[in-house]
């Protein structure tokens, strides 16, 4: 059960700026690497399932393992559509919005 461990989601800290200093790295670019690394981790885990239907094929491993990897995979891709979704719902309101 050691595999169905959900990781803890960390909030977008940004750095502080000492007196007189700047900050090191623009907002965005924290934003840009989490969402990179999610889309990462999503293809990562839809790879493993597939890993695992083949080895279920070739009798490697069994059925179980296969239904959880698959379950995973999915469960991650349909976060990331329903945040892609959010985004861009967000976008079409800031445009929407008059200046």
């Amino acid at each position: 059960m050691e595999d169905l461990k959900i990781k803890s989601i960390h909030p977008l800290s940004l750095p502080r700026a000492e007196k007189g200093e700047s900050t090191p790295a623009a907002p965005g670019s924290d934003f840009k690497k989490i969402l990179g690394n999610s889309i990462q981790e999503v293809n990562k885990l839809q790879t493993q399932a597939n890993e695992e239907v083949q080895g279920m094929v070739l009798g490697k491993t069994d059925i179980h393992t296969a239904m959880i990897a698959m379950e995973k995979s999915g469960i991650s891709f349909r976060l990331m559509i329903a945040v892609r979704n959010k985004m861009i719902a967000a976008y079409e309101e800031v445009m929407r919005m008059q200046v």
